[in-house]
């Protein structure tokens, strides 16, 4: 590779970074500018800037109100200001960013959820005497049953657990979620148990598409696309009792083969089936995992940014809070399609289980 080319990729590398940098100084001084002030964020408009290293494309945060304005960008200018100004409006939005995400973590949930999602992802966290190791961050992530969505809460731990996620659902309830309709995970050893242990009258719905996931990655590949197919007619089935002898006809044709597999769907189709218990213009959030997934594939952008390592935990939670609120900005924007339809079943159906009796902790969290 010639000095120019490489040169080149330098200049280019740099160029995304400050990019990344200054988008995040933005977004961390919208957020201390609202707390300050008060108000509601408005999503975002195109702003072009020339740097030391070329022209950035950036989205410039704003307000409803009209008031906010980034502290380092000067009206109708082009060209970047001192790097001084920008560290100055960074350490100022960092310091109202540390206490907004203590708040956040902290702050009282709304009683009932219709769903609750759970799962984690790796992150490498620096630790004093240990140097650079991989912990897991929980994520909890609501939807309401008129389809508002809601960051529940983050924690970072050293590894996951279902004894780590039943400290998670303590504290859940104690911060004030009271009831919910189902909780759906991924196959966790022990997990659906810590779940009835602190919330006895939720269900639980196991992740389809993990369940797929694994099972095709257990196959011979030959075997891949006929399996799939297979196994799409248990839980794209209209009914469950079609779902029930789709998966006859898969222990028929492949259980011999692969009892493991097999195994799993068998064992667990009370989990990979409930979803057929609740209104059929949910199902498809019910089976999937795109919420999640969304959320943690833009926070893993986010540690791009830091080279996936963080040098402290507080980073960790910063980062989380500030794609925690970056999310439900857009998702206040828009509800989830199919919920007003069914919000009132939601609804009653809350009613009808929670009604009887008053649900009680049943553990010390």
């Amino acid at each position: 590779m010639d000095q120019d080319t490489l040169r080149s990729l330098l200049r280019e590398a740099v160029r995304e970074t400050v990019t990344e940098v200054l988008q995040m100084v933005m977004e961390l001084d919208r957020t201390a500018f609202l707390q300050a002030h008060g108000g509601r964020r408005n999503g975002y408009y195109p702003r072009k800037l020339e740097t030391a290293f070329g022209q950035v494309d950036l989205k410039v945060p704003r307000d409803r109100e009209g008031r906010y304005y980034p502290a380092f960008l000067k009206p109708y200018a082009r060209r970047l200001v001192d790097v001084g100004e920008v560290a100055v409006a960074l350490y100022a939005a960092g310091v109202s960013q540390r206490k907004a995400a203590e708040a956040f973590r902290r702050r009282l949930l709304p009683e009932e959820m219709a769903f609750v999602y759970l799962d984690g992802l790796s992150l490498k966290v620096f630790r004093e005497g240990e140097g650079i190791v991989r912990e897991t961050v929980y994520v909890a992530l609501g939807i309401a049953p008129g389809g508002e969505r809601r960051v529940l809460g983050f924690w970072l731990l050293p590894t996951e657990s279902a004894l780590g996620w039943e400290g998670v659902l303590g504290e859940l309830w104690q911060r004030g979620l009271r009831r919910v309709l189902l909780f759906v995970t991924d196959g966790l050893p022990g997990l659906p148990e810590a779940i009835r242990r602190v919330y006895p009258q939720a269900e639980w719905q196991r992740w389809v598409v993990h369940g797929v996931r694994w099972s095709l990655s257990q196959v011979r590949a030959r075997d891949r696309a006929l399996l799939a197919h297979d196994l799409r007619r248990v839980y794209g089935a209209e009914s469950r009792g079609e779902a029930l002898r789709a998966l006859d006809e898969v222990k028929a044709a492949w259980g011999s083969r692969y009892p493991g597999v097999v195994g799993l769907w068998v064992q667990d189709s009370g989990a990979f089936l409930r979803f057929y218990g609740y209104p059929k213009e949910l199902w498809p959030y019910l089976r999937s995992t795109n919420l999640m997934e969304r959320f943690i594939r833009e926070v893993r952008r986010g540690t791009k940014v830091r080279d996936h390592k963080f040098p402290k935990e507080e980073a960790v939670y910063k980062l989380l809070y500030l794609e925690s609120e970056r999310q439900e900005g857009r998702w206040a924007e828009r509800r989830l399609k199919g919920f007003a339809e069914v919000k009132e079943v939601l609804e009653k159906m809350l009613l009808e289980r929670y009604a009887p009796r008053t649900q009680t902790l049943t553990q010390n969290s």
